[in-house]
């Protein structure tokens, strides 16, 4: 089968300029015609001056303008219990927030 895709000028200028793959979504408009929307990739401000933990569920990061926590629980994970887990890695989380910013002053 074959596609015919439009693209944004700006998509075009970041495949040529990085030689690499993009990726996205085809929305067609048609059986033969689409059109390709990138995805956004959220980029951070800093200078990438961060330091992150991981942890049995999820990741602990600490930036120069924000700190973020993310955990990933399965329902059906066995021998466990939710809430005594986001307990116990948000304290390991919490631990080590406290070690970074006192490192840094």
């Amino acid at each position: 089968m074959i596609i015919q895709l439009q693209l944004s000028d700006k998509t075009y200028e970041r495949l040529l300029a990085s030689g690499s793959r993009l990726q996205g979504t085809i929305g067609l408009v048609s059986p033969n015609e689409g059109n390709f929307n990138e995805h956004v990739r959220h980029t951070s401000n800093g200078n990438g001056d961060y330091k992150y933990i991981r942890l049995r569920h999820g990741r602990a990061s600490v930036g120069p303008k924000r700190v973020r926590l993310a955990l990933n629980i399965a329902l059906d994970e066995t021998g466990i219990t939710p809430a005594d887990i986001l307990m116990d890695e948000s304290r390991q989380a919490s631990d080590f927030v406290d070690h970074v910013f006192d490192a840094r002053l």
